[in-house]
């Protein structure tokens, strides 16, 4: 398994917009391609927020994000994105791989 974790630094204010865009566009596309999501949260000051999504190997994530370029949905984004203000300051983005096992359900 691949985990793609992107952190992205934002104005506070901008959570609201970002999580419009985020659940309009870029989750339906990555749901419907394959992707997991993890998780996404956004920090205390509301200056970061972070999505961890689970790829069953970097040759999945690249496929998938073939997929998505290649869709309505996509050029949907970038057309609306272009009409609005950015929605982060910058982005992070790391590929991290699990160190073990550790699933310990049943271990009660």
């Amino acid at each position: 398994m691949v985990y793609r974790v992107r952190t992205y630094e934002i104005i506070p204010n901008v959570v609201p917009q970002f999580n419009h865009f985020f659940h309009e566009y870029l989750l339906p596309n990555q749901l419907l391609h394959g992707a997991e999501l993890i998780g996404r949260w956004v920090n205390e000051k509301r200056t970061k927020i972070t999505a961890i999504w689970k790829y069953e190997s970097m040759e999945h994530y690249k496929q998938i994000e073939e997929c998505i370029k290649r869709t309505s949905l996509h050029q949907l984004a970038q057309t609306h994105r272009s009409t609005i203000e950015p929605l982060y300051i910058s982005t992070n983005e790391e590929y991290w791989s699990m160190t073990g096992n550790y699933d310990f359900k049943g271990l009660e």
